[in-house]
């Protein structure tokens, strides 16, 4: 079957990343957000096989999705397994052939030798555990973090424009109301507080400090699925 043409050099090397990753049984794509904890994303179906990875990584928290909308990257890989499943209602088993997660290695400034060589080994780690690579088979680490829906992380955007401070560091446990960041009016001094609209990990937050209106400056993923539609706003 002809592959669907391409109009951008973009999308040619977006066709290329699928062919090279379609057949493989597992799939790291390697992101960072802002300023952020380290934390995965990956489908529900993949969460099992997904759950020793977060626990090599020391993951705070893996956020799950099935069909996130959009067509990530992660999910275009991996998805195709839990439908084929699901098309054929058990009359066939077909199991969850790929592992796709991607990995927020924690914010753009966390660039460190220290910090890449541990992520480096922590990956290596895995891949001996499940016997992919050769080298004595590590122990499971005990688990830091754990999963929450997709559905559950909340954006907390910025009501006006002005000078952003935030009160909590990423990492904390925040409740619903608390205050996490003030944008200041820099003409009138008005102060906005921005609140956390769920309980929840205050996982992940913006390096700017100066918001426009409506911005997203900060993440919350609470243990509820929460929103609907297109979830990967949060």
């Amino acid at each position: 079957m002809l592959a669907s043409p391409v109009e951008t050099e973009l999308q040619s090397q977006r066709r290329t990343l699928l062919g090279l990753s379609c057949d493989a049984d597992i799939v790291l794509d390697l992101h960072c957000d802002a300023q952020a904890l380290m934390h995965l994303y990956t489908e529900t179906p993949c969460w099992p096989d997904c759950e020793p990875l977060a626990r090599f990584l020391r993951s705070r928290v893996t956020l799950l999705a099935q069909d996130s909308g959009d067509n990530p990257f992660d999910e275009a890989c991996s998805q195709v397994w839990w439908k084929w499943d699901q098309h054929f209602a058990g009359k066939f088993p077909i199991p969850q052939a790929c592992l796709s997660v991607t990995v927020e290695l924690r914010g753009a400034a966390d660039v460190t030798h220290e910090l890449a060589t541990a992520d480096a080994q922590h990956i290596v780690d895995f891949l001996r555990w499940r016997g992919l690579i050769a080298g004595d088979k590590p122990a499971l680490p005990e688990v830091v973090g754990e999963a929450r829906p997709l559905a559950g992380s909340m954006p907390i955007k910025s009501p006006t424009a002005g000078v952003l401070t935030f009160l909590k560091d990423v990492g904390a446990e925040v409740q619903a109301g608390e205050v996490l960041a003030h944008v200041i009016d820099p003409v009138t001094a008005e102060v906005a507080e921005l609140k956390s609209p769920v309980d929840g990990l205050f996982f992940a937050r913006d390096f700017v400090r100066f918001a426009s209106a409506g911005m997203r400056v900060a993440k919350v993923a609470g243990r509820d699925a929460l929103r609907t539609g297109k979830l990967l706003g949060a």
